[in-house]
């Protein structure tokens, strides 16, 4: 097997393990996405914003399952993280036991589902499997189509970035670093290991991009049909991806009405009817609320535009899940710093630049605008309270940037092999530190602040039976299967990181293939 290949299996890994370590609805709004899938196997139709109500089954649950605080302010009756943890033993079995007698049952609740608005391809696919385990627990099926999105948005990351980077003539050396680095990140997993659209978003995003890049290299109708087939499944996925069709004006002349005239056929209805529901062609949920272009535009002028960028880089490389804790801000802010300075050193090398190059900068340009809008529209949205748009919109950023990143120090000699080898240590730094640090102290009982090293070793090791239980009270897998995955996982980073870094080291940066 080539490094590659072991890099995939490392990054199915971590989404297996991400799934099951992340508590009931932990993952962001997932309980009302959730609720969309559910419904739509239920009742056979389409959610709708403000008519929808979340299925009784989800909401029963929001008593029996803690909540991080950011959630505990929309959900109030579900117990925040930290009184789980004081409650006695035997009331968290208690709870844990109800929670998994809960069964799809007729009839809804009384609370509106406010994800009621999103493009149905994502959920269309889970409702079918959540279907046909609709007599499993409740705990079980949120697993299971976790699982399965998070499996499928690593196989669609991966095979899109091996294309890009083979079109891109990326250098073996360089392309083995960019996958582990795609696959280090923790904010991946965050976004694509919970039931939601996000899964299915960002994997079509690097599939689109791919065969965009692959048209525009070598066109045939048959990969304009290929490129407007990832289309449509992203505007049918998500409505963030309606500034990309822009790509379209890149096909040939003679392909570009019959293009439309296909994304027209299968995405057309979709937002025909967001026209019809909502009056707006998103069907966004503030312009549902009567916040309108001019208003978010308006906006513009009073966010902190510093700050508000800040938030969403750092969020963009670490967010921990709906408890929106946080990494370490130095650690954060020198991996933003090499990220930067191999942008820099990508654009110095403009005479190396390539048309497809360019459109990667333009995606990120326009994806990069539409965030500052979301920006907008939430900080009238929360009157000013809002930090920014949500952190996991960046994700369909991701494998863009560290694409423009590692062409950069590709072509920077030395200094990009030596930049190439500290991300790769930094990244490989971070996953340890999510799992280790972060992630399993925080879902068995710690705080949500910094352990030090004599706290974390005491916590690992002098009460780790009690801590041991506690965690398999709240993940949806035991410990000792979670346990076993991280003993996979860490080691599997080292080793894969030593492997990368050698390579890099050793001059392999060329363009010999070393994949």
């Amino acid at each position: 097997m080539r490094i590659c290949e072991f890099i995939l299996l490392f990054g199915l890994l971590n989404a297996i393990l991400y799934s099951c370590c992340l508590p009931l609805w932990e993952g962001f709004d997932e309980g009302f996405h959730y609720a969309y899938v559910e419904t739509l196997w239920q009742t056979g139709d389409f959610p709708i914003l403000g008519r929808s109500l979340v299925p009784l089954d989800v909401v029963q649950s929001f008593t029996l399952a803690p909540a991080g605080p950011v959630v505990h302010t929309w959900v109030p009756e579900a117990t925040t993280y930290d009184n789980w943890f004081r409650l006695p033993v035997a009331e968290r079995e208690r709870r844990r036991s109800a929670l998994e007698k809960l069964r799809p049952v007729a009839g809804n609740s009384m609370r509106p589902n406010y994800e009621a608005h999103h493009a149905p391809l994502a959920y269309i696919l889970l409702a079918g499997i959540d279907w046909s385990m609709s007599g499993w627990p409740l705990p079980w099926r949120v697993l299971m189509l976790r699982l399965f999105g998070a499996a499928v948005s690593v196989l669609l990351v991966y095979f899109g970035s091996v294309k890009l980077c083979r079109l891109l003539s990326l250098p073996g050396a360089f392309t083995n670093a960019l996958l582990f680095t795609v696959f280090c990140s923790q904010m991946l997993y965050a976004a694509v290991a919970h039931v939601a659209n996000d899964w299915l978003a960002i994997g079509i995003s690097v599939m689109l991009l791919a065969s965009v890049v692959e048209m525009m290299l070598c066109p045939t109708a048959g990969k304009m049909l290929v490129e407007v087939a990832w289309l449509a499944a992203a505007l049918l996925t998500k409505a963030y991806f309606l500034p990309i069709l822009f790509v379209v004006a890149l096909l040939p002349r003679k392909w570009i009405l019959p293009a439309c005239g296909l994304l027209g056929l299968a995405a057309g209805p979709w937002y025909a009817r967001n026209l019809l529901i909502y009056h707006n062609l998103s069907g966004m949920y503030e312009a549902f609320e009567g916040i309108g272009i001019r208003k978010t535009l308006a906006a513009a002028t009073l966010v902190d535009w510093p700050s508000t960028a800040a938030f969403l880089a750092r969020g963009a490389l670490w967010t921990g899940n709906a408890s929106f804790t946080t990494f370490s801000r130095g650690t954060l802010h020198v991996m933003l710093a090499f990220l930067f300075g191999a942008l820099i050193a990508w654009s110095v090398h403009w005479r190396l630049i390539r048309p497809p190059e360019k459109l990667m900068a333009a995606v990120i340009a326009v994806f990069s605008a539409a965030i500052a809008y979301a920006c907008c529209a939430a900080f009238v949205h929360m009157n000013g309270n809002s930090p920014g748009a949500s952190p996991w919109y960046t994700q369909i950023l991701l494998l863009p940037v560290l694409l423009l990143a590692y062409l950069g120090m590709s072509r920077s000699v030395v200094i990009g092999r030596y930049m190439a080898m500290s991300i790769t240590v930094l990244w490989t730094w971070m996953l340890i530190a999510t799992w280790l640090v972060k992630l399993f102290p925080m879902y068995s009982g710690a705080t949500a602040g910094p352990l030090r090293l004599h706290e974390l070793w005491a916590w690992y090791t002098l009460d780790g039976a009690a801590h041991a239980h506690d965690f398999s009270q709240l993940a949806l897998a035991r410990a000792p299967v979670l346990y076993a995955g991280m003993l996979m996982s860490v080691p599997g980073s080292v080793v894969l990181a030593f492997f990368i870094v050698k390579t890099l080291g050793a001059g392999h940066g060329g363009r010999k293939d070393t994949r």
